[in-house]
Protein backbone atom coordinates (compact mmCIF):
# COMPACT_ATOMS: atom_id res chain seq x y z
CA UNK A 1 0.00 0.00 0.00
CA UNK A 2 1.20 3.55 -0.98
CA UNK A 3 2.10 5.91 1.72
CA UNK A 4 0.25 9.10 1.28
CA UNK A 5 2.84 12.37 1.16
CA UNK A 6 1.54 15.87 -0.13
CA UNK A 7 -0.52 15.50 -3.77
CA UNK A 8 -2.17 17.72 -6.68
CA UNK A 9 -3.96 17.35 -9.82
CA UNK A 10 -1.96 18.32 -13.10
CA UNK A 11 -4.20 17.08 -14.33
CA UNK A 12 -3.70 17.80 -18.10
CA UNK A 13 -2.30 20.05 -20.89
CA UNK A 14 -4.65 19.07 -23.64
CA UNK A 15 -7.75 17.06 -22.32
CA UNK A 16 -7.39 13.95 -23.46
CA UNK A 17 -4.68 14.58 -26.04
CA UNK A 18 -1.45 14.21 -23.31
CA UNK A 19 -1.18 10.47 -24.66
CA UNK A 20 -0.81 9.99 -28.41
CA UNK A 21 -2.92 11.46 -31.32
CA UNK A 22 -5.99 13.10 -31.18
CA UNK A 23 -9.52 12.26 -33.16
CA UNK A 24 -8.81 15.65 -35.13
CA UNK A 25 -5.32 14.07 -36.40
CA UNK A 26 -3.24 16.61 -33.68
CA UNK A 27 -0.92 15.68 -31.65
CA UNK A 28 0.39 17.64 -28.89
CA UNK A 29 1.80 14.92 -25.98
CA UNK A 30 3.93 14.85 -23.48
CA UNK A 31 6.93 14.52 -25.88
CA UNK A 32 6.32 17.67 -27.30
CA UNK A 33 6.21 19.47 -23.77
CA UNK A 34 9.07 18.06 -21.90
CA UNK A 35 10.80 20.71 -20.85
CA UNK A 36 7.87 22.70 -19.77
CA UNK A 37 6.69 19.59 -17.72
CA UNK A 38 10.05 18.96 -16.33
CA UNK A 39 10.03 22.83 -15.43
CA UNK A 40 6.50 22.06 -13.43
CA UNK A 41 7.62 19.04 -11.31
CA UNK A 42 10.82 20.72 -10.63
CA UNK A 43 8.72 23.49 -9.08
CA UNK A 44 6.51 20.63 -7.11
CA UNK A 45 9.59 19.10 -6.13
CA UNK A 46 10.39 22.38 -4.39
CA UNK A 47 7.14 22.70 -2.87
CA UNK A 48 7.28 19.05 -1.69
CA UNK A 49 4.63 17.49 -3.82
CA UNK A 50 4.86 14.17 -3.85
CA UNK A 51 1.76 12.63 -6.09
CA UNK A 52 0.19 13.86 -9.43
CA UNK A 53 -2.40 13.08 -10.23
CA UNK A 54 -3.19 13.08 -14.89
CA UNK A 55 -5.51 11.89 -16.94
CA UNK A 56 -4.80 9.90 -19.46
CA UNK A 57 -7.49 8.78 -22.08
CA UNK A 58 -10.46 11.49 -20.81
CA UNK A 59 -13.42 10.39 -23.05
CA UNK A 60 -11.31 8.67 -25.62
CA UNK A 61 -10.32 11.56 -27.70
CA UNK A 62 -7.10 10.35 -27.97
CA UNK A 63 -4.43 7.87 -27.63
CA UNK A 64 -6.35 5.00 -28.63
CA UNK A 65 -7.28 3.06 -32.01
CA UNK A 66 -10.92 2.02 -32.77
CA UNK A 67 -12.57 -0.09 -35.03
CA UNK A 68 -15.59 0.52 -37.41
CA UNK A 69 -17.56 -0.52 -34.25
CA UNK A 70 -15.91 1.72 -31.90
CA UNK A 71 -14.62 -0.63 -30.03
CA UNK A 72 -10.85 -0.30 -28.98
CA UNK A 73 -8.07 -2.26 -30.40
CA UNK A 74 -5.00 -0.80 -28.84
CA UNK A 75 -2.79 2.43 -28.79
CA UNK A 76 -2.22 4.82 -31.60
CA UNK A 77 1.75 5.60 -32.54
CA UNK A 78 2.97 7.50 -30.15
CA UNK A 79 0.49 6.81 -27.22
CA UNK A 80 3.00 4.93 -24.97
CA UNK A 81 6.42 6.94 -26.18
CA UNK A 82 4.21 10.20 -24.38
CA UNK A 83 3.70 7.99 -21.26
CA UNK A 84 6.98 6.40 -20.99
CA UNK A 85 8.12 10.11 -21.27
CA UNK A 86 5.63 11.38 -18.43
CA UNK A 87 6.83 8.36 -16.06
CA UNK A 88 10.24 9.48 -16.42
CA UNK A 89 10.10 12.95 -15.79
CA UNK A 90 8.30 11.81 -12.77
CA UNK A 91 11.35 9.59 -11.43
CA UNK A 92 13.58 11.99 -12.53
CA UNK A 93 12.51 14.52 -10.13
CA UNK A 94 11.26 12.14 -7.45
CA UNK A 95 7.51 12.26 -8.25
CA UNK A 96 5.06 9.44 -8.25
CA UNK A 97 1.87 9.50 -10.79
CA UNK A 98 -1.80 8.35 -10.40
CA UNK A 99 -2.77 7.93 -13.78
CA UNK A 100 -6.11 8.36 -14.91
CA UNK A 101 -7.31 6.20 -16.93
CA UNK A 102 -10.99 6.77 -17.96
CA UNK A 103 -12.75 9.89 -17.06
CA UNK A 104 -16.49 9.61 -16.48
CA UNK A 105 -17.40 11.38 -19.86
CA UNK A 106 -16.36 8.24 -21.65
CA UNK A 107 -19.70 7.26 -21.26
CA UNK A 108 -21.56 10.35 -21.54
CA UNK A 109 -23.96 10.73 -24.83
CA UNK A 110 -21.68 11.07 -27.98
CA UNK A 111 -21.42 14.87 -29.31
CA UNK A 112 -20.00 16.41 -31.97
CA UNK A 113 -16.46 19.02 -31.14
CA UNK A 114 -15.11 20.64 -34.14
CA UNK A 115 -16.24 17.82 -36.84
CA UNK A 116 -15.20 15.20 -34.88
CA UNK A 117 -17.18 12.46 -32.36
CA UNK A 118 -16.40 12.71 -28.63
CA UNK A 119 -17.68 10.82 -25.71
CA UNK A 120 -20.52 7.80 -26.59
CA UNK A 121 -18.54 4.90 -25.56
CA UNK A 122 -20.68 4.08 -22.53
CA UNK A 123 -20.91 0.52 -24.12
CA UNK A 124 -16.99 0.18 -23.36
CA UNK A 125 -18.09 -0.37 -19.49
CA UNK A 126 -21.26 -1.40 -19.50
CA UNK A 127 -21.43 -4.53 -21.91
CA UNK A 128 -19.79 -7.45 -21.46
CA UNK A 129 -17.88 -7.32 -24.47
CA UNK A 130 -16.64 -3.65 -24.15
CA UNK A 131 -15.56 -4.54 -20.81
CA UNK A 132 -13.74 -7.54 -22.01
CA UNK A 133 -12.17 -5.20 -25.05
CA UNK A 134 -10.91 -2.52 -22.65
CA UNK A 135 -9.20 -4.89 -20.33
CA UNK A 136 -7.77 -7.01 -23.20
CA UNK A 137 -6.46 -3.46 -25.13
CA UNK A 138 -5.77 -1.05 -23.07
CA UNK A 139 -5.37 -2.13 -19.50
CA UNK A 140 -3.49 -5.50 -20.14
CA UNK A 141 -1.20 -4.37 -21.81
CA UNK A 142 -0.56 -1.18 -19.72
CA UNK A 143 -0.12 -3.81 -16.42
CA UNK A 144 2.33 -5.89 -18.31
CA UNK A 145 4.71 -3.08 -20.21
CA UNK A 146 4.54 -1.10 -16.28
CA UNK A 147 4.52 -4.22 -13.99
CA UNK A 148 7.24 -5.76 -12.28
CA UNK A 149 8.25 -7.87 -15.07
CA UNK A 150 7.55 -5.70 -17.96
CA UNK A 151 9.98 -4.19 -19.75
CA UNK A 152 9.31 -0.96 -18.37
CA UNK A 153 9.43 -1.86 -14.84
CA UNK A 154 11.95 1.01 -14.46
CA UNK A 155 9.17 3.67 -15.48
CA UNK A 156 6.64 1.77 -13.72
CA UNK A 157 8.24 2.47 -10.16
CA UNK A 158 6.92 6.27 -10.69
CA UNK A 159 3.00 5.14 -10.76
CA UNK A 160 2.04 5.61 -7.13
CA UNK A 161 -1.29 4.05 -8.15
CA UNK A 162 -3.61 3.65 -11.44
CA UNK A 163 -7.01 5.36 -10.97
CA UNK A 164 -9.32 3.63 -13.30
CA UNK A 165 -12.15 5.92 -13.48
CA UNK A 166 -12.77 9.96 -12.90
CA UNK A 167 -15.81 10.34 -11.02
CA UNK A 168 -17.60 7.06 -11.56
CA UNK A 169 -20.75 9.04 -9.96
CA UNK A 170 -22.13 10.80 -12.77
CA UNK A 171 -22.63 7.54 -14.95
CA UNK A 172 -23.58 5.20 -12.57
CA UNK A 173 -27.88 4.45 -12.10
CA UNK A 174 -27.83 4.26 -8.35
CA UNK A 175 -25.54 6.82 -7.90
CA UNK A 176 -26.09 10.60 -9.36
CA UNK A 177 -26.19 10.08 -12.94
CA UNK A 178 -25.73 13.21 -15.13
CA UNK A 179 -27.97 14.45 -17.98
CA UNK A 180 -25.66 13.61 -20.73
CA UNK A 181 -25.93 9.97 -19.57
CA UNK A 182 -29.24 8.66 -21.46
CA UNK A 183 -28.37 4.81 -19.83
CA UNK A 184 -26.37 5.18 -16.73
CA UNK A 185 -25.16 1.70 -16.14
CA UNK A 186 -26.00 0.05 -13.55
CA UNK A 187 -23.33 -0.14 -10.55
CA UNK A 188 -22.91 -3.83 -10.20
CA UNK A 189 -22.21 -3.83 -14.20
CA UNK A 190 -19.41 -1.11 -13.52
CA UNK A 191 -18.32 -3.41 -10.34
CA UNK A 192 -17.78 -6.43 -12.29
CA UNK A 193 -15.45 -4.66 -14.64
CA UNK A 194 -13.49 -2.84 -11.55
CA UNK A 195 -13.11 -6.25 -10.08
CA UNK A 196 -11.43 -7.08 -13.75
CA UNK A 197 -9.34 -4.70 -13.97
CA UNK A 198 -7.91 -4.54 -10.25
CA UNK A 199 -7.09 -8.58 -10.97
CA UNK A 200 -5.14 -7.61 -14.42
CA UNK A 201 -3.12 -4.87 -12.59
CA UNK A 202 -2.77 -7.53 -9.58
CA UNK A 203 -1.91 -10.19 -11.82
CA UNK A 204 1.42 -8.32 -13.91
CA UNK A 205 1.96 -6.89 -10.00
CA UNK A 206 1.87 -3.32 -11.64
CA UNK A 207 1.24 -1.44 -8.16
CA UNK A 208 -2.05 0.11 -6.52
CA UNK A 209 -5.33 1.13 -7.64
CA UNK A 210 -7.71 3.12 -6.40
CA UNK A 211 -11.29 5.33 -8.26
CA UNK A 212 -11.99 8.67 -8.84
CA UNK A 213 -15.33 8.40 -6.59
CA UNK A 214 -16.42 11.89 -6.73
CA UNK A 215 -19.08 12.21 -3.69
CA UNK A 216 -18.11 11.80 0.45
CA UNK A 217 -21.29 9.74 0.61
CA UNK A 218 -20.85 7.21 -1.76
CA UNK A 219 -17.34 6.50 -0.76
CA UNK A 220 -18.53 3.78 1.03
CA UNK A 221 -20.01 1.43 -2.34
CA UNK A 222 -16.26 1.18 -2.91
CA UNK A 223 -15.13 -0.22 0.13
CA UNK A 224 -16.19 -3.26 -0.20
CA UNK A 225 -13.58 -5.99 -0.37
CA UNK A 226 -14.43 -7.57 -3.84
CA UNK A 227 -13.09 -4.68 -5.65
CA UNK A 228 -9.66 -4.80 -3.56
CA UNK A 229 -8.76 -0.96 -3.43
CA UNK A 230 -5.47 -0.20 -2.05
CA UNK A 231 -7.05 3.08 -1.17
CA UNK A 232 -10.26 4.89 -1.66
CA UNK A 233 -10.74 8.74 -2.75
CA UNK A 234 -13.66 11.45 -2.44
CA UNK A 235 -14.12 14.57 -4.67
CA UNK A 236 -14.80 17.33 -1.99
CA UNK A 237 -16.51 20.75 -3.76
CA UNK A 238 -18.43 22.42 -0.87
CA UNK A 239 -22.23 21.18 -1.98
CA UNK A 240 -24.33 20.75 1.36
CA UNK A 241 -27.57 20.11 -0.53
CA UNK A 242 -25.64 17.04 -2.20
CA UNK A 243 -22.88 15.39 -0.22
CA UNK A 244 -21.72 15.59 3.20
CA UNK A 245 -19.59 18.55 4.41
CA UNK A 246 -16.12 17.24 5.06
CA UNK A 247 -15.83 19.61 8.28
CA UNK A 248 -18.72 17.69 9.87
CA UNK A 249 -18.27 14.28 8.88
CA UNK A 250 -14.45 12.46 10.77
CA UNK A 251 -13.13 10.01 8.79
CA UNK A 252 -14.16 7.45 11.34
CA UNK A 253 -17.32 8.51 11.12
CA UNK A 254 -17.44 6.78 7.72
CA UNK A 255 -16.86 3.50 9.34
CA UNK A 256 -14.40 2.55 5.95
CA UNK A 257 -11.99 0.21 6.03
CA UNK A 258 -9.65 1.50 3.76
CA UNK A 259 -7.68 5.13 3.92
CA UNK A 260 -9.02 7.99 1.94
CA UNK A 261 -8.01 10.46 -0.04
CA UNK A 262 -9.54 13.46 -0.89
CA UNK A 263 -8.77 13.39 -4.40
CA UNK A 264 -9.89 16.66 -5.33
CA UNK A 265 -10.28 19.94 -3.58
CA UNK A 266 -10.79 23.24 -5.36
CA UNK A 267 -7.33 25.12 -5.57
CA UNK A 268 -9.50 28.38 -4.97
CA UNK A 269 -10.68 27.25 -1.79
CA UNK A 270 -13.81 27.69 -0.08
CA UNK A 271 -16.61 30.60 0.16
CA UNK A 272 -18.16 31.36 2.88
CA UNK A 273 -21.90 30.18 3.79
CA UNK A 274 -23.22 32.13 6.61
CA UNK A 275 -26.13 30.37 6.78
CA UNK A 276 -24.30 27.39 8.23
CA UNK A 277 -21.75 29.22 10.15
CA UNK A 278 -19.13 28.05 7.83
CA UNK A 279 -15.91 30.27 7.07
CA UNK A 280 -14.60 30.68 4.13
CA UNK A 281 -11.17 28.06 3.72
CA UNK A 282 -8.02 28.38 1.72
CA UNK A 283 -7.12 25.15 0.27
CA UNK A 284 -4.43 24.40 2.80
CA UNK A 285 -6.57 24.94 5.65
CA UNK A 286 -8.66 22.75 4.02
CA UNK A 287 -5.99 19.94 3.76
CA UNK A 288 -4.96 20.76 7.44
CA UNK A 289 -8.55 20.61 8.34
CA UNK A 290 -8.86 17.17 6.62
CA UNK A 291 -6.00 15.59 8.07
CA UNK A 292 -6.63 16.42 11.69
CA UNK A 293 -10.01 14.87 10.73
CA UNK A 294 -8.05 11.63 10.25
CA UNK A 295 -8.04 11.90 6.12
CA UNK A 296 -4.74 10.80 3.91
CA UNK A 297 -4.80 13.97 2.71
CA UNK A 298 -6.12 16.55 0.19
CA UNK A 299 -4.89 16.79 -3.43
CA UNK A 300 -5.66 20.24 -4.72
CA UNK A 301 -7.71 20.81 -8.22
CA UNK A 302 -5.03 22.09 -9.97
CA UNK A 303 -1.64 22.58 -10.51
CA UNK A 304 -1.95 24.18 -13.88
CA UNK A 305 -5.69 26.24 -13.14
CA UNK A 306 -7.37 24.43 -16.24
CA UNK A 307 -11.43 25.64 -15.24
CA UNK A 308 -12.83 27.92 -12.80
CA UNK A 309 -11.58 26.31 -9.83
CA UNK A 310 -8.03 28.16 -10.64
CA UNK A 311 -4.75 27.17 -10.08
CA UNK A 312 -2.41 26.75 -6.54
CA UNK A 313 -1.20 30.37 -5.86
CA UNK A 314 2.27 31.18 -4.55
CA UNK A 315 0.58 32.20 -1.03
CA UNK A 316 -1.78 28.72 -1.04
CA UNK A 317 1.54 26.89 -1.96
CA UNK A 318 3.72 27.88 0.34
CA UNK A 319 0.99 27.38 2.85
CA UNK A 320 0.47 24.05 1.40
CA UNK A 321 4.61 23.09 1.99
CA UNK A 322 4.32 24.48 5.29
CA UNK A 323 1.65 22.69 6.81
CA UNK A 324 2.89 19.57 5.04
CA UNK A 325 6.51 19.98 6.99
CA UNK A 326 4.58 20.65 10.17
CA UNK A 327 2.90 16.74 9.75
CA UNK A 328 5.94 15.36 9.05
CA UNK A 329 8.12 17.18 12.03
CA UNK A 330 10.20 19.51 9.52
CA UNK A 331 9.25 22.72 10.67
CA UNK A 332 7.41 24.38 13.99
CA UNK A 333 3.49 24.32 14.38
Amino acid sequence: MPTMGLGVNYPWRHYGGDFGPTVWGTHHGVVTARDAIAHDFSAMAELGVDVVRWFLFADARGGLALDRRGWPTGFLPGTLDDLDCLLELAGDTGRRVVPVLFDHTLAFDAREAAGARVGGHGDWLADPDGQRRVLDTIVAPLAQRYGARGPQARLGAAIHAWDLLNEPDWIVRELHPAPEVTTPVPFDVLGRWVRDAVATIRRHDAGAVTIGNARLRFAHVWDAPAFDLDFLQAHVYYDPRHDLDVLDTPYAALRLTRRLVLGECSARGEAPDETRGRPALRVAELAAAATALGYAGAWPWSWRGVDGHGGLADGDRAALRAAHDRRRGLAPG
